[in-house]
């Protein structure tokens, strides 16, 4: 207890935020408070766990070892508050509350199975809708039609709460045998092929187009489709290429024969994050629900090696 007469819990807050979003700024945004505000809450931070917790390596910004460490503890025992301040109306073994959930296929696929099967494992009577986030999913969520959304930030959401998933960047997939299977991609190979777009999940093609634009440049779009799945077995027949997140190419090129490589143009980082409407920000039933998922989203998948 000596300890804790010594730290606003205020603070702890600030350590989460600064801990996700690893950028001083960023952090600042997420808890409503000055960049100023933030920068001194670091520095006390740093006295409190005699550890610098953010390190600038190569112009980034890193967690140290020790911050590592405290990320997922701290998680924990913020979720413990919450629950401890949490005062009636919500018993998960007994809630039949209904959700609608978007995200891509990928998602559905590959991520959301053992995350749902804890969620009715804890939450056995919920009941549970999953549905692709498309062009259509924000004005649905504006009407409360959808409770949450798993897919990448788009200045379109800037309105929306948010939980942080994994930061992501673009790479290029093509087939083996492919006919740049063994050069580097430069801008006028990549735009000299077809390319295919998913049309699920946020808008995954307006960065790559806009960036193009900028140097006169633009790609050949001959294939749209929603599934990432379809895509991929369509790729393995054809000269298509596809861009997306790494953490996707992850999952979805292991034991198929495809490669990765470096994109010829830079692109923004993408950001994966649980959204939804403000509305349902202290709704106890909607805050376990997200919470708990969050949790599960955050197991750490390693990142793939992208050719050159």
């Amino acid at each position: 207890m000596i300890n804790l007469q010594r730290i606003n819990l205020n603070l702890l807050l600030s350590l989460q935020y600064l801990l996700q979003e690893q950028q001083v700024t960023a952090a600042a945004q997420r808890q409503y408070i000055t960049q100023s505000a933030m920068s001194k809450n670091l520095a006390k931070l740093r006295e409190i766990f005699a550890d610098p917790l953010l390190i600038k390596m190569d112009n980034k910004s890193q967690l140290t070892e020790k911050a590592k460490q405290l990320k997922p503890e701290l998680a924990q025992i913020l979720n413990n508050i919450d629950g401890l301040l949490m005062t009636g109306g919500f018993d998960p073994l007994q809630s039949q509350r209904e959700f609608t959930i978007a995200s891509t296929d990928y998602v559905t696929d590959y991520i959301l199975p053992a995350a749902l099967a804890y969620l009715y494992r804890h939450a056995p009577k919920i009941k549970l809708n999953l549905t692709y986030w498309d062009k259509f999913t924000l004005a649905a969520m504006e009407r409360g039609e959808i409770d949450l959304g798993a897919t990448i930030i788009r200045p379109e959401h800037k309105h929306l709460s948010y939980l942080p998933l994994e930061k992501d960047n673009y790479v290029c997939i093509m087939r083996q045998g492919h006919p740049l299977e063994n050069e580097v991609l430069t801008l006028a190979n990549y735009t000299q092929y077809p390319h295919g777009i998913i049309t699920s999940g946020s808008d995954k093609a307006g960065d790559i187009d806009v960036a193009l634009s900028a140097q006169g440049l633009f790609r050949d779009v001959a294939l749209r489709i929603p599934s990432y799945s379809s895509a991929f077995r369509i790729l393995a027949k054809t000269d298509h290429l596809l861009t997306i997140p790494n953490s996707i190419a992850d999952k979805l090129i292991i034991g198929e024969q495809f490669i990765r490589k470096a994109l010829p143009i830079k692109l923004p980082t993408l950001q994966a994050a649980i959204i939804w409407h403000p509305r349902f920000d202290h709704d106890l039933a909607h805050k376990w629900l997200r919470d708990e998922l969050y949790a599960q989203l955050t197991l750490n998948i390693p990142n793939g090696t992208v050719d050159k």
